[in-house]
């Protein structure tokens, strides 16, 4: 295509599309399945819960490590392993909208909870309490009393050993 434009800025908004994406079920002919990210070991490998009960180790596929980001409590399809149960190859990660929709559809075991990152954090922070309380001069005096009184019981000695420290020793 001949730049009619001048320079390079007419490649700029190319690549993006704002038409809908098209939602993908699974095909369990083909051996697939979603999955939730409990935890992300690197190199392109994570720790799934497959919806079907098993946890499993998956494998992030080429095609998709380059495009896409995948993070904790993400949604994903994979395909199973025929000849190893434990592991699974990571195909398409389904964004928020995607994934309330197979919830709504039944797509989804009912033990599944969608968890939002947001309202998740909301909660702790508006649940947390700060006290910013000086401690008053009683407070100090009672507390040096209690030692006093703790030390005075017959054991003196052991305490005075305990406090002096030796250099040859250390």
């Amino acid at each position: 295509m001949p730049n009619k434009k001048g320079g390079k800025k007419f490649k700029r908004g190319k690549k993006d599309s704002f038409r809908e994406r098209q939602l993908i079920l699974k095909d369990p002919k083909e051996g697939q399945e979603y999955a939730k990210i409990i935890r992300v070991n690197g190199s392109g490998r994570y720790q799934l819960f497959c919806f079907d009960g098993k946890a499993r180790l998956g494998v992030c596929a080429g095609n998709i490590k380059r495009k896409t980001r995948f993070g904790l409590n993400d949604i994903i399809l994979v395909s199973l392993w025929e000849f190893q149960d434990t592991k699974c190859s990571i195909i398409h990660k389904y964004e928020q909208e995607e994934s309330r929709k197979l919830k709504g559809q039944g797509e989804f075991p009912e033990n599944i909870k969608l968890e939002e990152e947001n309202t998740f954090i909301c909660e702790e922070i508006d649940s947390v309490q700060f006290t910013y309380d000086n401690p008053s001069d009683s407070d100090e005096e009672d507390k040096s009393e209690e030692k006093k009184d703790s030390s005075g019981g017959g054991s003196g000695s052991e305490s005075e050993e305990e406090l002096v420290i030796d250099l040859d020793d250390i």
